[in-house]
């Protein structure tokens, strides 16, 4: 059994960059995967003078409130101490980078999607999407994956609803090759094997009680923060190449579509993407 533990960073009254990443750990891994990320987490919160709880990545990095009293140095290590971190040992990381504005071009050019301007439940499906497809191809893979996001009491029912009824629309994401006739084509879809890598009920809990949901918070802010300044100048020198330095850490276990049939779903992923982001 695997468990993919996400969160998300950017609002739309933010900025013009939303994105969602998970951080996908076995379950054997788990114990000490979490215990690992307890135990620099206990350490960094023993130097902030207010009440423990929820990192906050932006307010932490940024030396927001309290945590200024943390040298910008000691921050800027932990952070990489974190990517380091999720990605050892084979962690694996899940993700999309949404551009605001190219969403909303990509929803009123009517591709078709169930998902009506819900930018979170978009973003959601196609992290699920993408799971599925990267384990249906896993050989021998055992159980299932568990979805455990940080709280949103607006979209979590949406999302379950989004993996149990599962919409066809969201084949094309996760459809694989086989052989009919002896000629390769993409083997369509049917109900009793849409998201059957996921189990249909997502996992909702408050990010402070989950150090791996903070991590996947940290994971997105790094994202964001790096595609923000792709066209955005710094806020202070040196800041671009460190995030970069960042993403070099999470792209190699970063998982990503590869090749897929054409199709509206597609489409509108790749419409509605950071343009700097490869699906």
């Amino acid at each position: 059994m695997k468990f993919i533990y996400v969160d998300e960073s950017g609002a739309r009254d933010q900025g013009d960059v939303f994105v969602m990443s998970g951080l996908m750990v076995d379950a054997y891994k788990l114990r000490k995967k979490t215990a690992d990320f307890d135990a620099k987490l206990e350490a960094i919160f023993a130097q902030h003078p207010g009440a423990r709880g929820d990192l906050k990545t932006k307010r932490f990095i940024n030396g927001a409130g309290a945590w200024k009293q943390v040298p910008a140095q000691q921050r800027k290590d932990f952070l990489r101490e974190i990517c380091e971190l999720a990605v050892a040992n084979g962690g694996k990381v899940y993700g999309i980078a949404l551009s605001y504005e190219r969403f909303d071009a990509a929803v009123a050019a009517g591709h078709g999607h169930p998902f009506a301007n819900s930018y979170w439940i978009a973003s959601a499906m196609f992290v699920s999407s993408l799971v599925q497809k990267k384990m249906q191809g896993v050989a021998n893979a055992k159980g299932l994956t568990v979805f455990i996001m940080d709280d949103n009491k607006q979209e979590m029912a949406n999302l379950s609803d989004g993996l149990y009824k599962c919409s066809e629309w969201y084949d094309g994401l996760y459809q694989y090759r086989g052989t009919k006739r002896g000629k390769s084509v993409w083997m369509e879809r049917r109900p009793k094997d849409r998201f059957d890598q996921i189990i249909n009920t997502a996992f909702a809990i408050k990010s402070d009680h989950s150090s791996l949901v903070q991590v996947a918070d940290a994971l997105s802010w790094v994202y964001r923060r790096h595609l923000e300044l792709t066209s955005q100048a710094e806020a202070y020198a040196g800041e671009k190449a460190y995030y970069q330095s960042l993403v070099d850490i999470l792209e190699p276990q970063r998982q990503k579509l590869g090749q897929c049939p054409k199709g509206a779903c597609v489409t509108f992923y790749q419409a509605a993407r950071h343009e700097a982001w490869d699906v």
